[in-house]
């Protein structure tokens, strides 16, 4: 369930890049449309299947899954980050760049550089090649 101060604003919206519709078909919702969503969002209720599109990996053939969610979804994951995106990034440690609000690739690279000229410090490049999709 939701506290009472979250029932007060509408749902908490990133639309950057996402102009796609999920599998509801919506991919703008208006402001009052917004309040009447989270009043509307019930704990528990599961999640509508993801709308599955292939995107083109830049400069190459190969394309990846994007996973579209509803909406309702997108607003309840939202509201979810909300509420514990300040904890987590308060426990986070300071030279984490991956999915960080406030923080850029380019802030890593800097970071890099910082830490290169100055010496005394390991430098870790990681990526789990494609974990987050399996074929069925």
């Amino acid at each position: 369930m939701l506290p009472n101060s979250q029932l007060n604003k509408p749902a908490p919206q990133d639309n950057q890049r996402k102009k796609t519709a999920g599998v509801d078909g919506v991919r703008v919702i208006s402001p009052r449309q917004s309040f009447e969503l989270v009043k509307n969002i019930k704990g528990n209720l599961k999640a509508k299947p993801l709308r599955r599109v292939w995107i083109p990996k830049p400069g190459m053939d190969e394309k990846r899954p994007l996973g579209i969610p509803t909406i309702q979804d997108r607003a309840r994951q939202a509201l979810v980050k909300s509420a514990l995106e300040p904890e987590w990034e308060s426990r986070f440690e300071s030279n984490s760049y991956g999915f960080r609000p406030g923080r850029s690739a380019h802030d890593a690279i800097s970071r890099i550089f910082q830490s290169i000229n100055k010496g005394g410090y390991y430098i870790l490049d990681a990526d789990i090649a494609k974990c987050s999709y399996r074929e069925p």
